[in-house]
């Protein structure tokens, strides 16, 4: 039986601002590049460690770039909003399906990889 996410899945709002969180906290330490990829493989592999680390795991919550002290990486970090932004609005939009939760990660590395 396959896994059917629909864009309304709390599934998919919850891979997209988790790949946020994990990058403002990946480029608050200094880290720069493959950040997108880098945040799924930690969402997935280490949950339990992201909920510690981000207990407001919300879109909103993840807005705020005031950690970010490198206006380079503050600036990075509040285009990689929008963009999580513009792209959940496009799934609803488009009410896309994934079967999987690695082809939702794929699709949101697919689609964000001018960020990596």
């Amino acid at each position: 039986m396959s896994l059917k996410i629909k864009w309304n899945d709390d599934r998919v709002k919850g891979a997209a601002t988790a790949v946020v969180l994990i990058t403002r906290f990946r480029l608050a330490q200094g880290h720069w590049g493959g950040l997108i990829q880098a945040s799924l493989v930690e969402y997935r592999e280490d949950y339990e460690g992201y909920k510690a680390r981000h207990p407001t795991r919300t879109l909103a919550a993840a807005k705020d770039s005031s950690g970010l002290v490198n206006a380079q990486r503050r600036e990075f970090y509040e285009k990689l909003v929008a963009a999580v932004e513009t792209l959940l609005a496009r799934v609803e939009r488009n009410r896309t399906r994934f079967s999987s939760l690695i082809e939702l990660d794929n699709y949101l590395a697919s689609q964000l990889k001018s960020f990596e």
